[in-house]
């Protein structure tokens, strides 16, 4: 079984970093109505969408979005 960080829980990590999640969404490149689409249950993120959100709160380690590898 495979546990996935909810959106929930990038929301909490995005508060102890203190910045909020139009934020995030800009810094992981997505739109925050696509992360509202799927914090209300109406769709599932990519996997890439998936780990920059992740990224972009701290939760995982990587590439930035927008840097050069």
């Amino acid at each position: 079984m495979c546990n996935f960080v909810t959106p929930e829980q990038i929301e909490q990590a995005a508060k102890q970093r203190g910045i909020g999640m139009v934020a995030v969404c800009r810094e992981a490149g997505v739109s925050f109505s696509t992360y509202s689409r799927w914090r209300a249950r109406k769709c599932e993120p990519t996997l890439g969408v998936y780990r920059r959100l992740l990224v972009a709160v701290g939760i995982v380690e990587g590439v930035q979005p927008g840097s050069v590898a």
